[in-house]
């Protein structure tokens, strides 16, 4: 790619934003230890090809909106391992019992509500993730409304009605994708024909990191712990 680093979905993301993707060397095992982060709010999310832990900040100074195409796994995933860094949350969804194993995980830490509360807001300073979780719920996420808060909005799959959605995030979390939906996102994000095509192929536990200037293949790790919690890594509900 030829073109200079500009917004998401104007040009195909080459390298790392540092904020949103910052790496560091621990042993794999961390990521089943739901403990501190090594990094402030980094929340381990894999490995790369090389076997070394992958961690984003999805918590940041500013604002931030993350999407995540893919299933129901990788939205509790996240959500457990955000608590896991001293992160409160907020999960909107129309299908509450699926939340309630990672609900009752995180003790006090997660709300799973059906409608956005009023006080959608963490005590100040502290950080907080607001999950979307859209499979089970129309109604559309707001916007983060401070420094530290992050919405995260889960989206089953990728269509027209829904790309402004992806195309406006700050970081995209991306599973397998049917080919007629590889196809929309190669062209919303200006991919190459190899990166559309990883896309179609990934295994159940691969994800693509995608943001301004990003792109990483990621293998999720899981440990006892949350297998326990969550079940077998998948990509479907």
């Amino acid at each position: 790619m030829t073109e200079p680093p500009g917004a998401l979905g104007r040009t195909a993301p080459t390298r790392a934003d540092p904020e949103l993707a910052p790496t560091f060397s621990a042993p794999p095992a961390l990521a089943d230890a739901l403990g501190p982060p090594v990094r402030p709010a980094g929340v381990v999310l894999g490995a790369d090809p090389d076997g070394e832990p992958v961690a984003v900040s999805l918590l940041r100074s500013t604002p931030t909106r993350v999407v995540l195409l893919g299933g129901l796994y990788l939205a509790r995933q996240v959500t457990l391992r955000a608590v896991g860094t001293g992160t409160r949350a907020v999960v909107v969804t129309g299908r509450p019992p699926v939340w309630e194993a990672v609900r009752d995980a995180a003790d006090d830490r997660v709300r799973v509500v059906g409608e956005p509360p009023p006080d959608l807001a963490a005590p100040e300073g502290h950080p907080l993730l607001v999950v979307y979780d859209r499979g089970a719920t129309a109604r559309g996420p707001a916007p983060a409304r401070g420094p530290r808060q992050t919405t995260l909005v889960v989206l089953p799959s990728l269509v027209p009605a829904v790309s402004d959605l992806a195309d406006d995030a700050d970081l995209v979390l991306i599973q397998r994708l049917p080919p007629h939906e590889a196809e929309l996102a190669g062209r919303l994000w200006r991919l190459s024909p190899a990166m559309t095509e990883t896309l179609r192929t990934l295994p159940d536990r691969g994800v693509v990191l995608l943001g301004r200037n990003l792109w990483r293949r990621v293998d999720l790790v899981t440990g006892p712990l949350e297998t326990a919690i969550l079940g077998p890594v998948r990509r479907g509900d």
